[in-house]
């Protein structure tokens, strides 16, 4: 863009104002004539050198803002979510299998997180260790004794905030899903429950020492995060006054790897070109909204012990008041609410859904599929109908600004034997994840089979390939926080359009009379003085017809 001083020049090239000797009324009318087109091109003067100063201003000063949404603004395959690990091919909660999941290309492990007795976090599926692990039988029984009947849930069970840490760790693990008959049982009690804070050493070590090694994942992305659920919040409250919510936080706030892994996109993504996209590091979901609600307060609150506030001061990010916690609030993680198939398609779920401070809905593939006595009895006007209401959900979703992840896809077929599986409505697991990926157009999907959802969301939707092609370039250039700044440059280039358009009619009807460089006077009478061009202001007063003319 030109100088001040250029445009100037500019002005001063364009015609040489010259003071004549007047002997004619005409030659006046010229005269003044002449002065107003000056005015003219001074007022499109200090328009152009108005916007060139609101510009450099604005972009110097503009706020940072938090560039790695979890809903992705770029063309992208949907997020795979390494659901407990790779847990097809690897007992759940386990290292081994997180580490698995890594290797596969998964955008996210997912650690569903107890408290232990010591305070500890750990990573497994249900507050009852006789789920997934060997503490019944352990050593002869030697931690039977400590079965209880929790007065909370009326239920039996070997509890996890019973136990410390360190009896924990002597316990091993074996595959939940036992029912299908299709997984592998051979690593079955090999594996121990590992700590939050073990994952997060175990991603911390992928992203920074084995990523360079081997090669950046082959799409856009980045390095992978941790998506966090907080597991049975309620009931941990009541049953043993524990908040789980806080020693979340307290963890963050202490690992000494925290803030590099977790909370680096604060800055890091500013840095993004607009084709570039990140996963945000950290994600928290919950089935309790007020969980959610809770960690968000939290958040804001202590939000100087997670991130380094010398590189949040130098970015430009501060700490503000506002309400969008993408923009405002970068150090959030996104939250994520679970809901299940029989809260989802209730009026009151949007209602309770337009009053959080959430970045995505996690909703069980029941709410976006047709019922199964539906589909046995093979109606096809409920199944479409149970279609198009899925994909007014997700819209619905959509239009929020929410990601949508259902959960979960897995390898097997369902059966009487095993629920969860491939509905009977697909024929596979590619079946059902193209209806998420290409029919309703989910963000990302909660997937036990690294591998298979990989592989689809990378091929694609032939379908709608050539419907998209004409949208793509905008749905990455344009968004939401730059579409003003288009519009601000499109009415700039048109005024400099029209400040060119109109400065060569000027100086061809200046130059046909006579008026500026290069064409003579057809007056043998006039005596051309030269005179310098006024002054730049900005008050742009017309002088008075009685100014004296010399």
């Amino acid at each position: 863009m030109m100088s001040i001083a250029q445009l100037q020049l500019l002005l001063q090239r364009l015609c040489r104002i010259s003071r004549y000797k007047i002997s004619t009324q005409t030659e006046l009318s010229l005269y003044k004539q002449q002065k107003r087109l000056v005015a003219m091109m001074k007022v499109l003067l200090i328009f152009m050198l108005s916007i060139q100063s609101v510009i450099s201003s604005d972009l110097t000063t503009k706020k940072k803002i938090n560039r790695c949404p979890l809903r992705p603004k770029v063309d992208r395959p949907p997020l795979v979510l390494g659901h407990r690990g790779a847990s097809f091919h690897i007992p759940e909660h386990t290292l081994q299998g997180y580490r698995l999941a890594l290797e596969l290309g998964a955008d996210y492990i997912e650690p569903d997180l107890v408290p232990c007795k010591s305070g500890e976090l750990v990573a497994v599926h249900s507050v009852d260790l006789n789920i997934t692990t060997n503490i019944h039988t352990y050593k002869n029984g030697l931690y039977q004794d400590r079965a209880r009947k929790s007065t909370t849930n009326n239920e039996w069970g070997y509890y996890v905030h019973d136990f410390t840490f360190d009896e924990i760790q002597q316990l091993t693990v074996r595959q939940r899903v036992s029912d299908s008959g299709a997984r592998f049982d051979g690593y079955d009690y090999m594996f121990r429950i590992p700590s939050f804070s073990q994952i997060v050493d175990l991603l911390h070590d992928w992203n920074t020492r084995v990523l360079p090694l081997i090669g950046r994942p082959n799409k856009v992305g980045g390095v992978p995060g941790v998506y966090v659920e907080l597991k049975r919040a309620g009931f941990l409250q009541e049953d043993a006054n524990i908040s789980i919510a806080d020693l979340f936080i307290e963890e963050l706030a202490t690992h000494p790897l925290a803030s590099d892994l977790l909370f680096d996109h604060v800055t890091l993504c500013d840095n993004l070109r607009y084709d570039e996209y990140r996963v945000p590091p950290l994600v928290v979901q919950s089935f309790e909204s007020d969980v959610l609600e809770y960690l968000r307060d939290k958040f804001k609150e202590r939000w100087m012990e997670f991130v380094k506030e010398d590189e949040i001061f130098s970015s430009g990010v501060v700490d503000t008041i506002g309400e969008d916690d993408e923009i405002d609030h970068p150090w959030i993680p996104p939250l994520v609410l679970l809901v299940d198939s029989n809260y989802c398609q209730t009026e009151q779920f949007w209602y309770d859904v337009a009053k959080l401070h959430i970045s995505g809905i996690g909703p069980s593939k029941d709410c976006l599929l047709p019922s199964a006595k539906d589909v046995a009895s093979d109606n096809l006007s409920a199944i479409n109908r149970a279609k198009r209401e899925a994909k007014e959900w997700v819209l619905k979703a959509h239009s929020e600004r929410l990601a949508v992840h259902p959960w979960t896809v897995r390898l097997e077929l369902e059966s009487e034997v095993h629920v969860g599986g491939v509905p009977a409505f697909f024929q596979s697991i590619e079946d059902e994840l193209k209806y998420y990926f290409c029919d309703l157009k989910v963000d990302g999907v909660f997937s036990e089979n690294i591998a298979s959802a990989e592989i689809i969301g990378a091929a694609g939707c032939d379908d709608v390939k050539e419907a998209s092609t004409e949208t793509k370039t905008g749905s990455i250039c344009v968004d939401e926080e730059n579409s003003l700044w288009f519009l601000g440059l499109s009415m700039m280039a048109l005024g400099l359009l029209t400040g060119s358009t109109l400065t060569i009619v000027i100086s061809s009807a200046l130059t046909k009379r006579g008026y500026c460089g290069g064409g003579a006077s057809n007056n043998p009478n006039h005596t051309r003085v030269e005179l310098q061009l006024p002054e730049l202001d900005t008050t742009l007063e017309m002088e008075e017809e009685e100014d004296q003319i010399i």
